[in-house]
């Protein structure tokens, strides 16, 4: 398998060499929307997720030795690329909206999180000792409560290679197609429908035709201007740069370690700001169109990438913990939150998405919710997951200093 340049070298040149940029551009973005069009126009990408289809697609054409397994288009992509997407994909995060309109289902969330810490905990006090086992343990928290920008966030906080990011992510979302099945199974079960009650599934209403995927459904196009384009990018990167000089200034002083930690990183400084500034400001934020968009394909690209640079052999080699953690997650996640679900009452639909909804986000939470005809559950399903992202962060922190 590649492993970097250095693979480069004993695998032979590449079709595409590091050097030539505008080519590697090319085909970065070329399977992109290849991923993107797998996920939405064929039944089997909608299964696997258009991350899934982006990974494996570069790993394939970096081992027959098309594309660099790294290059300064992939640092650019990891650089800037990645966190220009954060504040892009929380433009909806409004505070006030999501405690007002999410409900009950707020409440099922931090039940399914609690899902999330036990099985970090678990494996937290198994592997204890282990190197590396708190940046695995924030790293996996904020995946599976908030979401891919989380975990990069939480390695990057953690000082976490790149060999244990790219394994976190690809397991994390192998598994997640994984979880998104068996979600989607027990929906149908005769143990579930008499354990649980299940309201939505009784008055199904599907609003998708028989061929259509539900990414496709999910990413129908919008009503979206050039100016509204163009003030969606120009906030966010205003953002980026306005949480990069922050962190410069924070990392500058001579502040405790703990304060650096939140203060410092970029990823949470992002987080932050942009979370103040949509619920400071929601009137202007609701006007800006094609922020998800953007952000959603770059960090598809940020999935291209990770397929270029990883390495199956050596991720089974530093992954093995990581997928121990995320399989311990998936099994109490499930459990903890069916458990409670059961106790208070909840129907398995509501329970069922906001397992999803912590454990891969708001796009699959709301992409599940439409694919079984649950149309009440898309929004709020969306709000949470948006919830996810901002508490993410800060559980990561909590869990791997308290691992340290």
């Amino acid at each position: 398998m590649i492993r970097g340049n250095h693979a480069n070298k004993i695998m032979g040149p590449t079709l595409i060499s590091a050097n030539q940029p505008w080519l590697i551009w090319m085909v970065i973005i070329l399977v992109t929307t290849w991923a993107i069009w797998g996920e939405q126009k064929y039944k089997w990408g909608g299964q696997i997720g258009g991350s899934i289809i982006a990974i494996f697609t570069a790993m394939f054409l970096v081992n027959i030795n098309v594309i660099p397994a790294s290059s300064p288009v992939h640092a650019a992509v990891n650089g800037y690329i990645l966190p220009l997407s954060i504040p892009l994909l929380l433009f909806q995060c409004d505070l006030r909206k999501i405690i007002a309109k999410s409900g009950k289902l707020a409440v099922i969330f931090f039940v399914a999180a609690v899902g999330t810490l036990i099985g970090v905990g678990i494996c937290g006090m198994f592997f204890k000792g282990t190197p590396g086992v708190a940046g695995i343990a924030a790293m996996t928290t904020g995946a599976h409560i908030g979401g891919t920008v989380n975990m990069v966030a939480m390695g990057a906080t953690f000082n976490m290679g790149a060999d244990y990011t790219n394994a976190c992510a690809i397991a994390a979302n192998l598994i997640l197609a994984f979880y998104m099945l068996i979600l989607s199974a027990a929906a149908n079960s005769s143990f579930i429908r008499k354990t649980f009650p299940h309201p939505y599934i009784d008055k199904i209403e599907s609003g998708m035709s028989g061929d259509e995927s539900m990414a496709a459904h999910y990413w129908k196009p919008k009503d979206i201007s050039l100016l509204s384009f163009g003030m969606s990018l120009a906030t966010g990167v205003a953002i980026t740069a306005l949480s990069w000089l922050i962190c410069q200034k924070v990392n500058a002083t001579n502040a405790p370690f703990i304060i650096k930690q939140l203060f410092g990183s970029i990823y949470l400084v992002m987080t932050l700001v942009t979370v103040i500034a949509v619920t400071a400001f929601p009137k202007y934020f609701e006007k800006l169109r094609g922020a998800e968009e953007l952000g959603n394909y770059a960090i598809m690209m940020f999935f291209t990438c990770i397929g270029c640079a990883a390495d199956l052999v050596k991720t089974a080699q530093v992954g093995s913990v990581v997928i121990i953690f995320i399989c311990s997650i998936m099994v109490t996640n499930f459990c903890f939150t069916m458990l409670v679900a059961k106790l208070m009452g909840w129907s398995y639909e509501e329970a069922s998405c906001c397992c999803n909804a912590t454990f891969g986000g708001p796009t699959t939470a709301a992409a599940y919710s439409i694919n079984k005809g649950w149309h009440d559950l898309v929004v709020p399903c969306i709000l949470v997951g948006l919830l996810g992202y901002i508490v993410g962060n800060y559980f990561g922190v909590f869990i791997g200093n308290l691992l340290s």
